[in-house]
């Protein structure tokens, strides 16, 4: 352990990060990194990553969905024909039109505003240079129906999404190389000290998104970069901000080994010492293995047993969990009983030679 700590340590930008294979987090079905991100494609549900962006899947990091696709209510559908939610910009298929963020088919009835919907405008409102179309349905709003329409203060329908435009409906820019800024008009992002882009990134290395700007990271007093990464030191978890090796985290412990450790205060079992568990076996078939908690961050260690203490050990492992404090500290990938640590997915038991369930990760 400490030879696995010391490393960690040595290591410079990626120490203990999504890119050490380390502490390998961020891939799905591992723990989140400290700074609660995950690698591309994956979101952090419950501290563990999971696949995000498709339908029916979570929304990726800042309310981001594949193509045809939108964030709604923090899970992702499918966007664009009549009856579904707009996708990004207002745009419907088909000249469709967008009404209460929902499509209304090319050819029908506008609901709440009246008119015929045709390629994006309820006849005599709603798409760029038409008036502003006025709901009859609460929350009675002016609003547009086209799509990258907006309404302005004059009640006009006007262009949105574009550089120097105003932002399309729920702070949205579709051009390329902008996002919707505090102001309300889509500007340039990515750069220091710029609005960050679409998925919270920031375009240059050595900047992460805070706040919804690109500031620089990964020095001691500054934020955490992508996955957790601090040029030396710890990412502090409970602050994503960059603590000097020897200085305090805010848990009130130590960084050190380029780890922010849980509070003294934050360990498990009561002062009680968790059961073990006969490990003898025939064959795999004979095993059985669980997830046993060792600290107040969520951390996991894979454990082979007898397949006829499954029973037992799911109830010790249930009084056990019910005594861990929540630390509100990043939990480590598990640990199997090779050594290795993985995702929960990658974990498997097998009965060895010498007749003992041990856990391995594949």
């Amino acid at each position: 352990m400490r030879a696995l700590m010391l490393a960690c340590f040595v290591l410079s930008f990626a120490g203990c990060t999504a890119n050490n294979p380390l502490f390998n987090c961020g891939a799905l079905g591992a723990a989140c990194c400290p700074d609660g991100t995950c690698k591309t494609g994956g979101a952090c549900v419950g501290g563990s990553c999971s696949q995000c962006g498709g339908p029916g899947q979570t929304c990726c990091a800042g309310q981001q969905c594949s193509s045809g696709a939108v964030c709604n209510g923090g899970t992702c559908a499918v966007c664009g024909g009549a009856g579904q939610p707009c996708c990004g910009g207002n745009s419907c298929a088909g000249g469709g039109c967008c009404i209460q963020q929902t499509c209304t088919g090319s050819g029908s009835m506008c609901p709440s505003v009246g008119g015929n919907c045709a390629n994006g405008s309820c006849g005599t409102c709603g798409a760029v240079g038409q008036p502003c179309c006025q709901e009859t349905m609460p929350p009675a709003r002016t609003t547009c129906t086209a799509q990258n329409a907006v309404c302005s203060q004059a009640g006009q329908c006007v262009a949105c999404g574009g550089a120097g435009q105003p932002c399309c409906a729920g702070r949205s820019c579709t051009a390329q190389g902008v996002a919707c800024g505090d102001t309300g008009v889509c500007e340039q992002c990515g750069g220091a000290g710029q609005v960050c882009c679409a998925g919270r990134a920031c375009s240059a290395s050595g900047l992460t998104c805070g706040d919804n700007t690109c500031v620089q990271c990964g020095g001691n007093g500054q934020a955490c970069c992508q996955g957790g990464a601090c040029s030396s030191g710890c990412c502090d978890s409970a602050n994503v901000t960059c603590v000097a090796t020897g200085s305090k985290c805010s848990s009130g412990t130590t960084c050190m080994g380029g780890v922010c450790p849980p509070p003294m205060g934050g360990t498990c079992g009561a002062g009680q010492q968790f059961p073990t568990f006969p490990k003898a076996c025939t064959n795999t078939a004979s095993c059985s293995f669980g997830f046993h908690q060792v600290d107040c961050c969520g951390s996991m260690i894979a454990v082979g047993f007898n397949h006829d203490q499954r029973t037992a050990f799911d109830s010790a492992e249930t009084a056990w969990e019910a005594t861990c404090p929540a630390c509100g500290c990043a939990a480590q990938p598990i640990k199997a009983d090779d050594g290795k640590t993985c995702a929960m997915t990658a974990v498997s038991v097998v009965c060895t030679d010498g007749g003992m369930c041990l856990t391995q990760c594949n």
